[in-house]
């Protein structure tokens, strides 16, 4: 098992060279930029590219950074309270139902701005699917709701490609970029990083119980 020392460092190590990934996903975009012209951004927001990197790259790259570190992390909190190193939003269903009501929104041709909520009650009602069929006679079995999380999530999988099979043509290229996680116009709101900092600063406190 790894020392205590060594795996607090490589902790350090790996959330430094996470965050440094943002300040270098700020060099990639359709615009070629030079390393000159790249620091030169950085440094100063100022200078001719300052405005590309600082008000559309950064806050994107930071964005992806916030929703990747959520995913992980809830990922990691199912395995915790299911006991199970399967379980995440994705095999549990969580993920699908919340595809499928933005999916469905955008297929009706609902405001993108509407789009997040639609995604957070389908979420919300994929959970509530799961947990009821899951719970049964007696008492709760882990197993029971990993497997009921998986057939939930391939009926939604089904669903998601009725989406897509019957959905108007101009509304297709939109919903298949909203599926693998298009993030042309992302904006890092403030409230996700805070929930993100609270989220795991909470957990981190209680992860010898949890544990």
């Amino acid at each position: 098992m790894m020392p205590t020392a060594h795996r607090r460092l490589l902790f350090l190590l790996l959330a430094l060279l996470s965050i440094t990934s943002i300040v270098f996903a700020a060099a990639i975009g359709s615009v070629s930029l030079s390393y000159d012209q790249w620091f030169a951004a950085l440094v100063n927001p100022d200078s001719e590219f300052g405005e590309l990197v600082w008000r559309l790259r950064l806050p994107r790259a930071a964005a992806a950074w916030t929703v990747g570190a959520l995913l992980s992390l809830s990922g990691c909190l199912m395995q915790v309270l299911l006991r199970n190193p399967l379980a995440d939003p994705y095999i549990l269903g969580v993920s699908g139902g919340a595809s499928f009501a933005a999916l469905a929104g955008m297929t009706l041709g609902i405001s993108a701005a509407v789009l997040p909520a639609l995604a957070w009650a389908g979420a919300l009602l994929s959970i509530l699917i799961v947990f009821s069929l899951a719970r049964g006679e007696g008492p709760w079995s882990r197993t029971r709701l990993l497997l009921t999380g998986v057939v939930t999530a391939s009926g939604w999988a089904a669903l998601i490609s009725l989406l897509l099979t019957l959905g108007p043509d101009g509304s297709l290229r939109g919903m298949l970029f909203w599926l693998i996680g298009d993030l042309s116009y992302a904006r890092l709101h403030p409230w996700a990083f805070i929930l993100l900092i609270t989220v795991f600063t909470v957990c981190f406190g209680m992860a010898r119980s949890l544990n």
